[in-house]
């Protein structure tokens, strides 16, 4: 990350200073919720030591060569503080794909390592990787084109949010027939659905851009840092007050849209097992606790149940059986007698579960874009019907 220990240390100390101050200002502006941002141990530090983009194991897991070869080009853009401070730099020239090399050609394990995306180097996402030597954003106000597809456009200090907080797997068409790919939304999508973005069954356009990102100042950093938990970015289900009023809260939205979301994955799971389990005759049976692949002779009929998942960045199902036995395994790898996947790509399986993921992974239940979750929940469960 450059220079010395005690330099970097002393860097984050005086970080930590101008953006405390900061806090503090803003503190006596603005009403009850704000009180939170202090952390339990006081300070910026401890407050992102609770967050969790403080996790150096996921960094050393997802973002470095000795794991991830020269795939770390792809997973270091989000998952590593150094990679995502040369990634930021990219994208602001247009650039939204992997990390490249100098060149501007595919990036070597080399060059990789010699960012610092090693196990014995890499840091998560810490002050560095947001903020540059002069304490400003790396990215704010409007983003480039993201891997989401789609560009953000004023939307504050979250737009740095947004950079790595979006599904990154392209823009999709919403009313294709077919998906043509197997392929799930990359967890924390929250740029999607604040914006109204990439779902299936619902013409988005512009149209659903939440008030939650065009109308709050900084968006993801207003509910999240400014009236919730400061750097632990965790915001607080009781700040819906401050803006609604007395009494309002976070289950209000989340309990209806708990609903649609479980009535969505029980359409699928009974479209799933009335026209196709009976054809299943084996499947790539994952086992999440070694990770671990083995293909299991099945006769179809026996599976009663099944819920959607994602496995390894593709669709999957968890397939309950008569005797209560679970098997879990990629969409993709769920077969019939004739090893090909029992659900085609174009069936409506495919896009509904993709809409279902992109919901669950946004992690608010609604809150982030309510009207726009609504409209996709119901959307793809009539598509399914």
């Amino acid at each position: 990350m450059g220079g010395s220990v005690m330099q970097r240390f002393h860097g984050l100390l005086v970080v930590a200073g101008f953006i405390a101050l900061a806090v503090v200002a803003s503190l006596s502006l603005m009403p009850g919720p704000a009180a939170v941002v202090e952390g339990a141990g006081g300070g910026i530090e401890s407050e992102w030591e609770q967050s969790g983009h403080a996790n150096r194991d996921l960094a050393v897991e997802d973002a470095t060569v000795d794991f991830r070869q020269a795939s770390a080009a792809h997973c270091g853009r989000c998952h590593a503080s150094q990679g995502f401070a040369v990634w930021a730099e990219q994208l602001q020239q247009g650039n939204p794909g992997n990390i490249t090399g100098p060149d501007g050609k595919a990036a070597t394990v080399e060059y990789l390592a010699s960012i610092g995306l090693t196990a014995e180097k890499v840091q998560p996402i810490d002050c560095q990787a947001c903020h540059t030597d002069t304490f400003d954003l790396r990215i704010a106000d409007s983003t480039p084109m993201l891997p989401s597809g789609f560009a953000v456009k004023a939307v504050g200090d979250g737009a740095l949010c947004m950079s790595c907080h979006n599904s990154r797997n392209g823009a999709i068409a919403w009313d294709a027939a077919d998906a043509r790919r197997y392929t799930a939304p990359h967890h924390s999508v929250q740029a999607d659905v604040i914006m109204g973005k990439n779902v299936y069954f619902v013409d988005y356009a512009d149209a659903y851009v939440s008030a939650h990102a065009a109308f709050t100042g900084d968006s993801c950093v207003t509910c999240h840092m400014e009236m919730g938990g400061g750097h632990t970015f965790q915001a607080s289900l009781d700040s819906c007050a401050t803006c609604h009023g007395d009494g309002y809260r976070a289950e209000m939205v989340q309990r209806p849209i708990q609903v649609l979301l479980d009535e969505t994955a029980a359409a699928i799971s009974q479209r799933f097992v009335t026209q196709f389990a009976a054809g299943v005759r084996e499947v790539g049976a994952w086992d999440p606790q070694t990770d671990e692949t083995r293909t299991v002779a099945i006769d179809g009929r026996r599976i009663v149940a099944v819920a959607p998942t994602s496995i390894h960045g593709q669709m999957g199902l968890e397939m309950t059986l008569q005797d209560g036995t679970v098997l879990s395994a990629q969409l993709a790898q769920i077969k019939g007698a004739d090893g090909k996947a029992v659900v085609p790509t174009s069936d409506p399986i495919v896009r509904a579960m993709w809409n279902y993921l992109m919901v669950l992974w946004d992690g608010s239940m609604g809150v982030h874009n309510p009207s726009f979750v609504r409209t996709v929940l119901t959307a793809t469960q009539e598509a399914l019907r």
